[in-house]
């Protein structure tokens, strides 16, 4: 397969005609000594720029050992006449030297597929008590892997020593590493077990997933073979705008583990963003920096002269919080990057300092109050103060950072102003954060905003989310490392009519390809592309917000999360139709141990009748469908006092609300009135109807108000709260009635139907 290359025809071509036509072979045998030869071009120097699968043809050109045929995508960097260009990508199936001979096991189906795979004959059968053993294997996610475990499996799982004979064993040997950051795990299954081995924790993890995946769908036995697994491309991320709509620590662990799940690895949280359409505001002659919606989602010190608080005040994190959602996602090979965004979209930061409002020219006008003054040095100070309270060390955190092991996303998103204050910002921004020690990563802007400005690019990811803010090549030639997140193709806003990516899974499934950036192609294997995103930003908040809460987006999430991951992950070429692999989805279901849509266990309906309150319930909570009856007498109803019904960590439902009438506020802050009060001294029958996006009260069979979201105001009906187009899912809390409860409940029952999928829009 190795031959000398010499392309003498292409002398008359320019650099990048030689670059596309250069003779390259097709297959190659993996493993030996084998290398791929570099072509030879007179007149023209021919370099291997790098190939997708940097595991598999590395750097010198080394072709590693494979199980199967493997595609790999290799580009070159030709020289001609001082004048560079890169290549197309060339696809070059790396063969086994040996092959599977007779009957063998077909490769197990998972998400995202297995990359290589060589079938064994039989099965490892699983017995009423399955043995597990670690070997060089933390004890904190050895407990995860052992509590996963038992919850496919339904069976008792024994850890036992690593030296003696278990069914399953999960080690992590000193092995030399031929991977890009030990991501690589390998599956191994005979007579003797099953063994997930990997070169570091991170890969560990991954080969669990398979596993766990392999017994969703069949919980007695494993298939005897070999599987080696690795990631296409490094970064594999999702992205959340935490600021705009509040999520809890709950809703992003639950995240977290849906990524695992598909072995996605990169959280990008938006921690601080505000109402994008802020002219609105203007217009109807409103002052956006008191009256619209911003949050800044992390607990800081930070305090204007002025009193205002940089905290958001509906829902935060504590440092310490925060810090343990990092520890937690990383313990399931999934890295937090926090994202800090200025100098626009910072109406947290005006608030606090509306001295540094940006004063010089600038599009969009009507924004100017979220827009920091990227000229003035005493920005930066004052940014460069919040950021320094997350990335110097800490006493609290054993002096380290509170941000300790992230990458540092410092936002510079859609600035409307002058071009070279942007510039020196963003290049000071980024050089704090290298300062402390901690890799950065911004949006792509400087194609948009041109000047004499150079701005730090080693060491710095750069999300590409627009072509038009970024040239993708541009970015590419000064350096940065390159992440995918084109807004045309990887955007969701939901129940928006733009940016929709999850109306076009199958389009993504079988079209998207991480490496081209709207028209932009970039080579396969060029090592500053490390990846690609997707995001889903909250861009209807505000006057624009329903009331919609993670109940209502998780299937945009995870049915996204699952198209992705394969993209990602896996081949260029699909295992599946998009069709089969929904099926397969389906198949593996969730993640085990979390309970996103808070179904509940059988259809026993909760029926008691408390003698005194308050009453524990200690019942797990109900997502939709429910229907709760209760028999209940209010019998004093003071002015501002309110009164809780049930309750627990989903939420509360009110008797009465500060205003007096029944309502319910959920853990996301969110807060419905169903816009009446119940009758003093008089019985009742209160009727509770839990549908997706739809929660529907009755007093003795009839509403007795209009539903309203009391957290943003409708500016189409003077400025008052939201009544129309609501979406107002409440998971119903079940742990306590009459916490609260000025009266009596004579009877109390919730009845559960089959959970209906959540209309998207």
């Amino acid at each position: 397969m190795i031959a000398a290359m010499t392309a003498t025809t292409l002398m008359g071509q320019d650099a990048k005609q030689i670059a596309d036509n250069l003779t390259v072979p097709t297959e190659l045998w993996g493993g030996g000594d084998n290398k791929l030869c570099i072509p030879t071009v007179n007149g023209a120097t021919v370099e291997l720029l790098g190939a997708d699968y940097e595991q598999i043809i590395q750097a010198d050109g080394t072709v590693r050992p494979v199980l199967n045929d493997t595609p790999v995508n290799v580009n070159f960097k030709v020289t001609k006449d001082g004048k560079e260009a890169y290549s197309k990508d060339y696809e070059i199936i790396i063969k086994p030297r040996f092959s599977t001979k007779g009957e063998a096991n077909a490769k197990p189906q998972v998400i995202p597929s297995l990359l290589q795979w060589k079938g064994g004959q039989g099965e490892y059968k699983l017995g009423d008590k399955v043995t597990v053993s670690y070997f060089g294997v933390d004890k904190a996610r050895a407990d995860i892997i052992t509590e996963d475990l038992r919850a496919v499996l339904g069976k008792e799982v024994i850890v036992i020593n690593s030296l003696v004979k278990a069914d399953i064993r999960f080690q992590v040997p000193n092995l030399k590493a031929h991977t890009r950051k030990g991501e690589h795990y390998r599956y191994q299954a005979d007579d003797n077990g099953v063994c997930i081995s990997a070169s570091s924790p991170q890969g560990l993890f991954w080969g669990s997933r398979t596993l766990l995946q392999m017994l969703k769908q069949n919980p007695g036995s494993l298939p005897y073979g070999e599987a080696y697994d690795v990631p296409r491309y490094e970064v594999r991320g999702v992205l959340f705008d935490i600021a705009r709509t509040p999520y809890t620590l709950k809703d992003l662990r639950d995240v977290v583990n849906a990524m695992a799940w598909y072995k996605m690895n990169d959280l990008h949280l938006v921690i601080n963003n505000n109402y994008i359409f802020l002219e609105e505001y203007v217009k109807d002659g409103h002052d956006p920096l008191k009256e619209a919606y911003t949050a800044f989602r992390l607990e800081s010190d930070m305090v204007g002269e002025n009193g205002q608080k940089l905290t958001a005040e509906d829902v935060w994190f504590t440092k310490k919080e925060f810090r343990e959602l990092i520890d937690y996602a990383k313990l399931r090979g999934v890295n937090i990057v926090p994202e800090f965004d200025t100098p626009g979209h910072a109406l947290s930061f005006t608030k606090v300092r509306p001295d540094l409002i940006y004063q010089g020219p600038m599009n969009h006008p009507g924004r100017r109050s979220d827009h920091i003054d990227a000229g003035n040095p005493e920005t930066l100070k004052f940014v460069g103060k919040v950021l320094d309270e997350y990335l110097l060390p800490n006493a609290a955190f054993g002096d380290k950072p509170v941000l300790d092991g992230c990458v540092i996303h410092v936002g510079a998103d859609e600035f409307y102003g002058e071009a070279e204050v942007y510039r020196q910002f963003a290049d000071g921004l980024l050089k704090h954060v290298k300062s402390r020690g901690f890799t950065p990563r911004i949006w792509g802007s400087l194609t948009h905003k041109p000047g004499k400005t150079k701005v730090e690019s080693e060491g710095v990811q750069m999300n590409l989310w627009s072509a038009h803010w970024q040239d993708p090549i541009e970015a590419m030639n000064d350096g940065f490392k390159l992440i995918n997140t084109n807004d045309g193709h990887l955007y969701i806003v939901p129940f928006a009519n733009y940016y929709r990516m999850d109306k076009n899974h199958k389009w993504v499934y079988n079209n998207w390809r991480p490496n081209y950036v709207g028209k932009s192609h970039i080579p396969a294997g060029h090592p500053n592309l490390i990846g690609a995103t997707f995001a889903i930003w909250n861009d209807m908040t505000d006057l624009k917000h329903s009331g919609y809460g993670m109940y209502d987006i998780w299937d945009v999430f995870r049915g996204s999360a699952d198209v992705l991951s394969q993209r990602m992950w896996g081949t260029e070429h699909n295992p599946n139709t998009f069709e089969n692999h929904r099926k397969l989805v389906q198949k593996i279901g969730e993640a085990p141990n979390i309970n996103p849509l808070y179904l509940r266990a059988g259809d026993k309906p909760v029926v008691v009748a408390p003698t005194t309150l308050p009453m524990q319930l200690h019942e797990p909570a109900a997502g939709p469908n429910y229907h709760l009856t209760a028999e209940v007498e209010l019998t004093e109803a003071p002015e501002g006092v309110e009164q809780v019904l049930l309750s627990g960590p989903e939420g509360k439902l009110y008797a009465t609300m500060k205003d007096g009438t029944v309502g319910f506020v959920r853990n996301d802050s969110m807060c419905f009135s169903f816009g009446g009060k119940l009758p003093v001294g008089q019985k009742v029958k209160l009727e509770l109807i839990g549908k997706p996006q739809a929660t529907q009260l009755l007093v003795d069979g009839k509403e007795i108000g209009t539903l309203t979201l009391m957290n943003y105001r409708d500016r189409e009906n003077g400025w008052q709260n939201r009544t129309k187009g609501l979406r107002s899912t409440f998971i119903l809390p079940l742990q306590t009635v009459g916490e609260s409860f000025k009266g009596k409940v004579h009877s109390l029952k919730v009845e559960f139907a089959e959970p209906t999928p959540a209309p998207q829009k």
